[in-house]
């Protein structure tokens, strides 16, 4: 998975699957994840970021100031 200007982006051997910043409404963080969840009113879809993926506490500074660039805080 990686999160970049343009969105987050899944790659796996089936699938190659991207989803632009206006399929997400917000983003909300924990001690341990952020969450993403879709701009519908019901939240019916959301996608996980565990901060333990990133590989410093810098990557974790990188992606909380590109969420907060591109997604208002929930």
């Amino acid at each position: 998975m990686s999160v970049g200007p343009e969105g987050v982006r899944t790659v796996h051997a089936h699938a190659d699957l991207r989803m632009g910043w206006a399929g997400y409404g917000s983003y909300a963080e924990s001690s341990r994840v952020f969450a993403l969840p879709s701009p519908d009113k019901a939240g019916r879809c959301a996608i996980v970021l565990v901060e333990r993926g990133a590989r410093t506490p810098e990557d974790v500074d990188r992606l909380r100031a590109l969420l907060d660039s591109r997604l208002p805080r929930a």
